[in-house]
C-alpha cells in the first residue's frame, strides 16, 4: 500500500486548517531583572516576530509602570522606549500603531480577562473625538496591538503593545526655545491626575522638580506636557483653574471645558461603568495652547486605565457573573469636580441625553461592545494564546496564578450579558424608551430632524435640542 499520497494529503489538510487559525505577534525582550525600577529606565532589547513572519530587534530601554500594576511584579507591566545604535530616541512603526518611540507594554494584570482596557479604548475613540482637528482623525485615547510575551526566555502570556496619551497624539503645542535651547514660552499643556511621587500629599504646592502639583488636599497631578521645561509657567492654567474655581457655577465650566467632550467622558465611564475613573486619578487634562494673542484655553478630558470596567473590580474579584454594580444615581450624586456643577444642569443633561442617544446606536451599542468582546476571544482562543496563558500561570504557587478564567468564551457571554443590563439601566436614566424605532435611511441625502426622543419634526423650537442627520452624517442642534 503507497501510503505516501494519503499522508500528503493529510499533512495539505492540517496546513489549510493552521492557516485559518489567528495568530498572534510573538515579542521577546530582554532586560536585568534585578535593575528593574519605576523610577528611571534601564537598557534592554526587543525582538518582534509579526503574524506575517517579519523579524526587528531594536535596543530599548524599559521601567515598571503603574501603582496597581506594580503589585504584580511576576508579570511586569512596562514603559519602553525604543533607541538606535548610538543609543539615541528612535521613531519606529510598530506593529502598524502610529510611529513613535515610547511604548507601553500592558500586562492588565488584575484583568481575568485581558482585553478589558483595550476593548473600552477602542469604544471610546469610536465614540468621541477631539473637539479639533489633529494628525490622527481626532482621536482622543490610546490604540493597542495584543502580543502574546516572553522576558529573558520565560513565557509571560498576553500583553497589549500601546501608544501614548502625548503632545503628537493630541496636537498640542510643542514649547518655544531659544537658540541655547533653553525655554522661551509654554504653549501646549498637559496634565495627568493621579501620582504615586508623591506619597503624602496632604500639603498642596509643587513637588519633585515641578513635575508634581498638588492644588488640594489628595489631589495630586503630574506634568506631562512640555515634558522637558517644568516650571510654575506650565502649571498656570491648572493653578488658576483651582484657584478662581467656582465649580457650582455651571457658567464657570462653560468657559472652561468643551462640554461634548466633558459628556462624552462621563457617557463612557456611566455606560461601561468605569469605577476607577470617576475621582482624583485617571484621566488627562489638556490645552492645545496657553500662549499667543487669542488662545482657546479650554481643558480637553481624556481617559486613562480604563481595567476597572465592564462590571470588573481593581484586584480582579469580580468574574463568573459576580459583576461591579455602579448604580448610575450614585455616579451623578458623586460627581467630581468639574463635574458636579455640570450633572446638576439641565444643559448639560439634555448634551449627554443626546450624546447616549446617539452612542447607543453605534460605539456603545450592545452589538457594538458584544462584537470587540468576541473579537478579542476569538483572537486569544484561535491563536491558542489564551490557552498557553492559562496553563503557564496554573503551574505557579503565587495568588496571582488563580486570576485567569478558564472558559475565556464563558466570561465574555457573561459580561455582555451585563452590558445588556447596564444598557437597559442608561436607557432609564436619560428615559429614551422608543428611540430604537426610529428607522433612518442612510442613502437618503436630504436633512433630517429628530427630537432626542426619535420623533421626526418638521419644524424646531428655540432652545430644544435636535439630533440630525443627512446621508452617513449625524450631529447635534440646538434650536435658535
Amino acid at each position: 500500500m503507497n501510503i505516501k499520497k494519503p499522508l500528503l494529503l493529510l499533512c495539505l489538510a492540517f496546513a489549510a486548517i493552521a492557516s485559518k487559525a489567528e495568530t498572534m505577534p510573538v515579542m521577546k525582550i530582554e532586560y536585568d531583572e534585578s535593575a528593574l525600577n519605576y523610577d528611571t529606565y534601564i537598557k534592554g532589547k526587543m525582538t518582534l516576530t509579526d503574524v506575517d513572519g517579519s523579524v526587528v530587534t531594536l535596543n530599548t530601554q524599559f521601567k515598571t509602570r503603574g501603582a496597581t500594576a506594580r503589585m504584580y511584579p511576576m508579570k511586569p507591566a512596562l514603559n519602553m522606549k525604543l533607541r538606535d545604535e548610538m543609543d539615541a530616541s528612535l521613531d519606529y512603526n510598530l506593529l502598524g500603531l502610529r510611529e513613535a518611540s515610547s511604548f507601553i507594554l500592558d500586562a492588565m494584570a488584575i484583568d481575568r480577562i485581558n482585553m478589558r482596557n483595550r476593548v473600552c479604548f477602542d469604544i471610546w475613540n469610536d465614540f468621541s473625538k477631539l473637539p479639533y482637528e489633529s494628525d490622527f482623525e481626532g482621536r482622543n485615547g490610546t490604540v493597542g496591538k495584543f502580543v502574546e510575551m516572553y522576558i529573558n526566555d520565560t513565557y509571560k502570556g498576553i500583553y497589549c503593545v500601546t501608544d501614548k496619551i502625548n503632545r503628537k497624539l493630541l496636537n498640542l503645542k510643542k514649547p518655544k526655545t531659544n537658540d541655547d535651547g533653553s525655554l522661551q514660552q509654554v504653549r501646549g499643556v498637559l496634565y495627568k491626575h493621579g501620582t504615586n511621587d508623591i506619597e503624602d500629599q496632604n500639603n498642596p504646592g509643587f513637588f519633585v522638580d515641578n513635575t508634581v502639583y498638588i492644588p488640594q488636599w489628595h489631589d495630586a497631578w503630574e506634568l506631562h506636557e512640555p515634558e522637558d521645561f517644568p516650571c510654575e509657567e506650565a502649571w498656570q492654567p491648572l493653578v488658576d483653574l483651582y484657584n478662581n474655581s467656582n465649580f457650582d457655577n455651571f457658567d464657570y465650566v462653560k468657559e472652561h471645558f468643551y462640554l461634548e467632550n466633558l459628556a462624552d467622558y462621563t457617557i463612557h465611564l456611566m455606560a461601561l461603568s468605569i469605577s476607577d475613573n470617576w475621582g482624583n486619578k485617571n484621566k488627562y487634562f489638556s490645552i492645545v495652547n496657553i500662549a499667543g494673542d487669542d488662545p482657546d484655553t479650554r481643558f480637553v478630558v481624556t481617559p486613562w486605565d480604563l481595567d476597572t470596567s465592564l462590571g470588573g473590580e481593581y484586584d480582579g474579584s469580580k468574574y463568573d457573573g459576580d459583576y461591579l454594580h455602579w448604580p448610575i444615581e450614585d455616579i451623578v450624586k458623586s460627581a467630581p469636580l468639574p463635574f458636579a456643577a455640570a450633572m446638576r444642569s439641565d444643559e448639560f443633561h439634555n448634551i449627554m441625553r443626546t450624546r447616549w442617544i446617539e452612542g447607543r446606536s453605534g460605539a456603545l451599542s450592545i452589538e457594538s461592545v458584544k462584537s470587540r468582546l468576541q473579537a478579542y476571544a476569538d483572537l486569544f482562543i484561535s491563536s491558542g494564546a489564551w490557552q498557553r496563558t492559562v496553563e503557564h500561570w496554573a503551574d505557579k504557587e503565587d495568588d496571582y496564578c488563580e486570576m485567569y478564567v478558564n472558559d475565556l468564551q464563558k466570561e465574555v457571554d457573561l459580561i455582555g450579558k451585563w452590558y445588556e443590563n447596564r444598557f437597559a439601566e442608561m436607557d432609564e436614566y436619560f428615559q429614551v424608551a422608543g428611540v430604537e424605532n426610529v428607522s433612518i435611511d442612510n442613502n437618503r441625502a436630504e436633512t433630517e430632524i429628530y427630537t432626542v426622543d426619535g420623533i421626526r419634526v418638521n419644524e424646531t423650537v428655540p432652545g430644544n435640542i435636535y439630533i440630525v442627520r443627512k446621508g452617513q452624517n449625524v450631529e447635534k442642534l440646538i434650536a435658535k
